[in-house]
This record gives structure tokens, C-alpha cells and sequence, in this order.
């Protein structure tokens, strides 16, 4: 119809898509977030193929702090958390659904290690294991289906932080009396309308996964700096995710974010690099991969990097 060529199109695409990443990621640095939920969504690839799209939201603000396209394995929940804890100036309130990996890939990323001390001069050292800081407030709300798919139950469980700490902090940051990712839903619902592999019964299905990831990005960055939300509307001025979390104070338009000069800061990204490194380094080396302890009294912190030096603005 416009008489360009398909890999005119894809190329584009490619470009758009990492000016994108670059641009956020070089945005969203120390943004005050006063909770995180992150969940999975599945999307249909071509032929007969599942591509998981991993998000992080930023409750109050529709903010999506990262969005990370890989298979749904402990590994990449890791790295989400850790693009998470990196981006944000403390360590947030916490909430997920019931899968039994995000507990170890929280621990994996946010932990303490435990060193029980010996009982009597005779015998092996106890082993150290890793366990949750004080300061880590993590809750999972679970649906419970039948056969037909349809949700009959929803449970909820705090895992670590404590049920009267955690509904303390809830009610601190006005999210209701009780625990529900409603944003989380709510972000689901648009992202499916924009992404058409996202949608559970569509025929539009992603024949490649480098492109389905481009689009993705684009939905992401167009979503947080040029669409405004309903919600953060303050009077009758409406605002963006990104006017709501303060790093803008106008809507862009179209135009304005297809001209901003994005160049990659090479210190700002080896910082960012290094720090997610320290994040994903194991502490311990032998620890089985999968397994979570209960919180016993903790003597050594080495969890959030609580007074990080401020990274330099982007260019």
C-alpha cells in the first residue's frame, strides 16, 4: 500500500526497537516506586510455539519499570528482578502470582546470607544458606480455577515481611484493605489491545520472536511517554505513566519522541551493566537451585544497595 519494501519495514522496526530499550533504560534510573507486581503473559508464535513476555509495573504510576521477552525459567525472573532493584531508588513492596520460581529468583537476586552457628566444638559446620532480609515485604495472590478455566477462589499469602507488616505497608501506600494486582490486570487488558499475539484467541501470530520483542518495546515506550492514562488524569489534565512517576512534565507527541536524539552513554551503561552483574552474582556458589528456607535471624546483609552513588543523567 505505501510502496515500501517488508525489510524497509523490519528494519525500522529493529532500529526503533533498540532506540527504545536505550532510551528507557537511560530514563527510569533511581525513580521512587512505592510497589512492584511482575507476572508472565504467554503470546503465540508461528508454528504452534509459546514466547513469554515478563513485566515489572509500577503500582500508582502504570509505570513499567522493565519488560524482558524469554522462556519462563528462574533465570529470566532473576534478571527482571534485578533490572527492578536496579532501577529503583529502594527496595519496593513486592507481589507476584503463585509460581513456585519467583520465590528462588527473589532470594537469588535480594538475599542474606545466614551462617547458623555451630552447636558444640565436635562436628561439620552448618551449612549457610541464603534467606530474606528485613526490609523485604513479598506476597503472592493465586487463582484457584475449575476444569472449564473459569476462577473460582483467589488466595493470597504473604511469604515474606510478615501478614501485619505487609497489610501495614498496603495501607500505607492507600492500595485498599486488600491485596489484589489490579494495576497488573488492568496493564494485561492494554497490553493485549496493543499487541496482537498477546491476545488469547487471535489469528495474527508472531512468526518471529526478534520481531515480536521490537513490537513489544515500541507498545512499552509509546505506552509510558506518549499515551496518557485515564487514571493518573489530575483534574482536567491528563498524564502519562511518565509525567505520573516524574521524569516528564508533558505529554510528548509523536513527533517529538521520533525526533529525540537518543545516543547510548557508554559510563552510564557500564554502570547499569555492573550493577545488575553484582545483582545476579550468586553468594553462594553450591546452593541448590530452587529451594527457599524460612527467614530464620539474620546476621549478615548484603541484599539492596540502599546509598548507591546517583547515575549521571542521560544525554
Amino acid at each position: 500500500m505505501c510502496a515500501v519494501e517488508l525489510k524497509t519495514v523490519h528494519r525500522f522496526q529493529r532500529v526503533a526497537t533498540q532506540r527504545a530499550q536505550t532510551h528507557h533504560r537511560q530514563r527510569a534510573q533511581h525513580v521512587a516506586v512505592e510497589g512492584v507486581p511482575w507476572d508472565e503473559a504467554h503470546a503465540k508464535l508461528r508454528p504452534k510455539q509459546v514466547a513469554w513476555g515478563h513485566t515489572a509495573l509500577a503500582m500508582g504510576s502504570w509505570f513499567l519499570l522493565w519488560v524482558d521477552c524469554g522462556p519462563r525459567t528462574q533465570d529470566t525472573a532473576a534478571a527482571l528482578i534485578a533490572q527492578v532493584i536496579a532501577h529503583t531508588q529502594a527496595l519496593p513492596l513486592l507481589l507476584t502470582d503463585g509460581w513456585k520460581a519467583s520465590t528462588a529468583a527473589l532470594l537469588q537476586v535480594v538475599r542474606v546470607v545466614y551462617r547458623p552457628r555451630r552447636r558444640g566444638q565436635v562436628g561439620r559446620k552448618p551449612t549457610p544458606r541464603l534467606v530474606a532480609p528485613k526490609n523485604l515485604c513479598y506476597a503472592q495472590v493465586m487463582k484457584v480455577r475449575d476444569t472449564a478455566g473459569h476462577v473460582v477462589e483467589v488466595s493470597r499469602r504473604v511469604v515474606c515481611g510478615g501478614p501485619r507488616r505487609f497489610g501495614e505497608q498496603w495501607r500505607l501506600r492507600q492500595r485498599g484493605e486488600t491485596i489484589q494486582p489490579a494495576c497488573r490486570e488492568r496493564w494485561y487488558g492494554t497490553w493485549r489491545g496493543l499487541v496482537a499475539p498477546l491476545r488469547r484467541r487471535t489469528r495474527c501470530l508472531a512468526w518471529s520472536r526478534t520481531r515480536h520483542r521490537g513490537k513489544v518495546w515500541l507498545v512499552v515506550s509509546l505506552y509510558t511517554f506518549v499515551m496518557p492514562h485515564t487514571s493518573l488524569r489530575q483534574g482536567r489534565t491528563p498524564r502519562t505513566p511518565a509525567m505520573a512517576i516524574g521524569l516528564t512534565d508533558h505529554i510528548w507527541s509523536y513527533r517529538e519522541y521520533i525526533s529525540l536524539p537518543v545516543h547510548t552513554d557508554s559510563v552510564l551503561a557500564k554502570q547499569m551493566d555492573e550493577r545488575i552483574a553484582r545483582l545476579l552474582t550468586p553468594a553462594l556458589q553450591d546452593q541448590p537451585r530452587g529451594r527457599t528456607q524460612a527467614p530464620p535471624p539474620v546476621e549478615t546483609i548484603e541484599a539492596h544497595e540502599r546509598e548507591a552513588a546517583p547515575l549521571p543523567n542521560a544525554a
